[in-house]
């Protein structure tokens, strides 16, 4: 796994009377150290063994793993929207032999089948959103098993939601422990209830060069910074005189730069490629589904073996991801390019300075500078 560019580190994570390694990718919730709130759920987990349980938002597996290596006759899924959360569960599962997991893409409940657990667990994400928060109990309880468990923690912020939500939807609920930052709750199993449609993750309304973007709670990358520099910058160096046929923008988002090509080169076949759920689902809803190809996948080498080319790339360098897998990428791009294409790649200066230049220097990659603005640079890679 050192050799994986996506590699960050190893835990040793000791709990629950068992030992495991588990690897560790960028670029997803609680690298630096497993979570104090994952480990406050793992000392208080319900009293009886479960034959069948569901970690919601598994991350790399540091609260389903332990458990499902404690309880090695039970079946577990780990479920995330971040499809690289789940691959690297599924590596961590497969690195410490356990053999009763599954680990599974989804969009909260949206892509699972129905059945029932005996325990549903979730380490609440701080961002989401009250009605996430509100279809995640109702869901959750509905699935339980009689006698079953629904134990979220949370932060200590997000407790007087939780037991708002609990009086207002009148579903039992007990506060388990609490911790210097987190709050345990525990929900018992109960009925779904005929509900209105809600938009679970709906945050507001932006606009971009006169497109209207729908935007969701708790999706990375969309400070007001990238919306009010880095973004333009991007938009400024588009070519202006060619018509690209073949588009691809990786790490779309919501659809921002999707919607934006499509105004511009209607006739374009675009491929908006992202590995969250959530971010594919509302680029799905900001532009017409039968104009641009959606790619949920996890790397761009996926790209490579599906032997895809394009006229323009079009994407950002993750500051989270790392600068391995910023160069991996940069030469997943350069093989994915027509021979006449070219990628414009948006990127931090502070990156640019530490990674590209001296990349540039070491490895002559086909690299230029393009435009620098307000702390950010377009990088032109063309053959």
């Amino acid at each position: 796994m050192k050799n994986n560019p996506w590699y960050k580190t190893t835990f040793i994570l000791q709990a629950l009377d068992v030992k495991l390694d588990l690897d560790v990718p960028h670029d997803v919730f609680s690298t630096m150290r497993i979570d104090e709130g994952t480990f406050l759920l793992l000392e208080n987990l319900p009293a009886s063994p479960p034959h069948s349980v569901l970690d919601m938002g598994c991350g790399y597996g540091a609260l389903g793993l332990p458990i499902a290596a404690k309880y090695p006759n039970a079946q577990f899924e780990l479920v995330d929207r971040d499809l690289l959360a789940v691959d690297w569960s599924k590596k961590n599962a497969e690195k410490n032999k356990l053999t009763n997991v599954q680990a599974i893409g989804s969009l909260g409940f949206r892509d699972l089948p129905e059945k029932k657990y005996d325990w549903v667990l979730c380490n609440v994400p701080a961002r989401i959103g009250t009605p996430f928060i509100k279809n995640l109990i109702e869901e959750s309880c509905a699935r339980l098993t009689t006698g079953g468990d629904f134990r979220i923690v949370v932060i200590r912020d997000l407790a007087p939601v939780i037991e708002t939500l609990s009086k207002e939807m009148a579903y039992a609920c007990l506060e388990i422990a609490r911790g210097p930052r987190h709050v345990i709750f525990s929900f018992p199993p109960h009925l779904r209830e005929e509900k209105d449609e809600v938009d679970l993750y709906y945050r507001d309304t932006i606009p971009l060069q006169g497109i209207e973007l729908d935007r969701p709670h708790d999706l990375g990358g969309d400070d007001p910074k990238r919306l009010a520099h880095g973004l333009p910058l991007l938009m400024d160096t588009l070519p202006r005189q060619n018509k690209p046929e073949r588009i691809l923008i990786f790490r779309a988002g919501y659809g921002a730069m999707v919607a934006v090509c499509l105004a511009r080169w209607p006739e374009a076949h675009i491929t908006a490629m992202d590995r969250d759920l959530l971010a594919t689902t509302f680029t799905r809803r900001n532009v017409p589904r039968d104009s641009v190809e959606i790619l949920e996948a996890t790397y761009l080498q996926q790209l490579l073996e599906q032997g895809e080319k394009f006229d323009l790339i079009l994407g950002e360098l993750s500051p989270s991801a790392g600068e391995k897998v910023a160069l991996a990428e940069i030469e997943v791009i350069t093989q994915c390019l027509k021979p006449k294409g070219q990628a414009l790649i948006l990127a931090m200066d502070k990156l640019v300075k530490d990674w590209i230049k001296p990349a540039i220097e070491k490895t002559k990659l086909p690299i230029q500078i393009n435009l620098s603005r307000e702390g950010y640079s377009v990088l032109r890679i063309g053959k």
